[in-house]
């Protein structure tokens, strides 16, 4: 079992994630277009067993795989609570198309209930932990069938990280963001940053920070995330608006 240590919950947090093996099912992916981004207040660490099954695996159209089905403990990711969960229904969703997914909504059938897990900024060949949205409970008696997808959309242009026009420190609580372009920035600079470890993200949420009132060319500014950590934080994109 690998373990995924974020220093700053490490003395109130423990998180297990249980996987058993899933079934094949297919998802259909909207004409419509669809918002990706959410604002959330906590991080995470979790003990996270293998996932490289490939006898376990539910295919979602052609883009997308669910590799495993089972339970998740420890902070819930996907609000802004911070509050310790049991024994939450979770997926494990891979990208195997060759576009980022910039939002989607699975769902399945859980026994009499109906579960329902959202994502955004996946990029291809990428896997994410997906907590179920009304917390519902894993039971491995119940079971998980009918899976498919209400809204799945893709960038349509690819996310750029803007490597040459900004550098960006993702630190524990701040973000430094550095013009190193040869001219003033002088609009909003949006830092887009999932919780990640290994090869996994963890949470459907794709957080955000803001640079303000522009930034001069090698001028370099430290902003605030909430969310934000050196070795759980990985940057998705930078947007200039």
């Amino acid at each position: 079992m690998k373990k995924i240590i974020n220093k700053k919950l490490l003395a109130t947090l423990i998180a297990v994630v249980m996987l058993v093996p899933v079934f094949t099912a297919c998802v259909k992916a909207p004409d419509a277009d669809s918002n990706v981004n959410s604002e959330n207040t906590q991080n995470e660490s979790v003990n996270n067993e293998s996932v490289n099954d490939e006898n376990q695996v539910a295919n979602l159209d052609k883009d997308m795989e669910v590799t495993s089905i089972g339970s998740y403990t420890g902070i819930y990711m996907e609000d802004g609570t911070d509050e310790v969960v049991s024994d939450v229904l979770m997926i494990i969703v891979k990208n195997v198309g060759d576009k980022t997914v910039q939002y989607g909504e699975i769902t399945m059938t859980a026994g009499d209930a109906s579960a329902k897990f959202v994502m955004s900024t996946l990029p291809a060949g990428k896997s994410v932990v997906l907590l179920e949205q009304s917390r519902l409970e894993y039971n491995k008696k119940t079971d998980y069938t009918n899976i498919g997808s209400d809204n799945v959309a893709f960038f349509p242009e690819e996310p750029s990280k803007m490597e040459d026009t900004v550098k960006v420190q993702i630190l524990d609580g701040v973000i430094n963001v550095t013009n190193i372009s040869d001219k003033n920035i002088d609009g909003e600079i949006i830092i887009y940053y999932k919780n990640s470890a290994t090869d996994l993200y963890y949470g459907g949420i794709t957080y955000r920070s803001r640079v303000t009132g522009g930034l001069a060319k090698g001028e370099t500014r430290q902003i605030a995330g909430g969310h934000a950590s050196k070795t759980g934080s990985a940057l998705m994109f930078v947007q200039i608006v």
